[in-house]
């Protein structure tokens, strides 16, 4: 008799056991989280850029900031983005900006200062998935 009970109460807790299993999600709902990609982008008075190049991956939010390294001011436009950070004018002076490209490819970044991007205040921005 003993055994008997024994073994019915092992059974009642192995099945209450799978059923509450059986209600539990296997895997916990919620979002992912993305890593940010963070730069930072120096304004030259050479009409450069530096870094001259970025690569980031699509999905993941882009965090960037102009930092202006000369005296002239500088600002960083990317259409594609709808991103325009500056104008920034002097020394050591920042401006910051964020966004998620959501395709891949190559995109250009420039200086809309007139005559800036003329004389070479360009940059490229490659998305990879």
């Amino acid at each position: 008799m003993k055994n008997k009970l024994y073994l019915s109460l092992s059974t009642m807790a192995l099945g209450a056991a799978l059923a509450l299993a059986g209600c539990s999600p296997a895997t916990p709902a919620g979002p992912t989280s993305v890593p940010a990609q963070n730069f930072t982008v120096g304004g030259l008075d050479a009409f450069k850029f530096d870094p001259p190049t970025l690569t980031a991956k699509v999905g993941e939010q882009i965090n960037i900031v102009l930092d202006n390294k000369g005296v002239l001011e500088h600002n960083l436009v990317i259409d594609e983005f709808s991103l325009h950070l500056g104008p920034v004018t002097g020394g050591n002076k920042s401006a910051p900006g964020t966004f998620t490209p959501t395709a891949a490819g190559t995109y250009v970044y420039y200086c809309d200062v007139p005559g800036h991007k003329d004389a070479g205040m360009t940059g490229t921005l490659t998305i990879t998935n």
